[in-house]
């Protein structure tokens, strides 16, 4: 940390197993693309060789994208820590092989705040463009299902206040 800098907050998003999707159709479009691969299995394996194996994979994407994703993401939250200084936001995380990252995030008053309210509330204060060879992805970062997060809004905000003063 840099001088005089201190620690304001520091917590972590909740880690519980939540069955959520970008959108409605998506748990439709993984069922029906996990079911069909198992019909398709069914139906292959009555031909000669092992050529039904081939559905295996269409069923282990179709399985992993219903059900593997919430217990990944649920595994990612455990392994997130949030710190709130009074200059930046951190948010430090630990990979699956064990290494861990540290990103650090300047909360300057020129940067919006996004309150998301809920149970468990978000916080968003930067973004992120991932670019491919057509599509280009804007990804918000943020302190994410935190259950105090009207406090730490609150606490930003007034950091926010504070720099613009000085």
């Amino acid at each position: 940390m840099d001088d005089g800098e201190e620690i304001i907050w520091q917590g972590h998003p909740e880690p519980k197993i939540r069955f959520e999707f970008k959108s409605p159709f998506e748990p439709f479009f993984y069922m029906f693309f996990t079911g069909f691969s198992v019909f398709w299995m069914v139906m292959a394996s009555q031909a000669p060789g092992p050529f039904w194996m081939f559905g295996l994979l269409f069923f282990g994407v179709g399985s992993f994208n219903l059900i593997g994703k919430p217990f990944w993401r649920a595994w990612e939250r455990r392994n997130c820590f949030y710190t709130l200084t009074n200059k930046r936001a951190f948010i430090a995380t630990k990979s699956f092989f064990g290494s861990r990252k540290l990103d650090s995030y300047p909360l300057t008053s020129e940067k919006p705040l996004q309150f998301v309210d809920g149970d468990l509330s978000s916080i968003y204060f930067d973004t992120v463009e991932h670019r491919t060879q057509n599509v280009t992805v804007s990804e918000q970062i943020g302190f994410e299902l935190l259950k105090n997060g009207r406090d730490v809004f609150r606490k930003m905000r007034d950091m926010q206040q504070a720099t613009r003063e000085t």
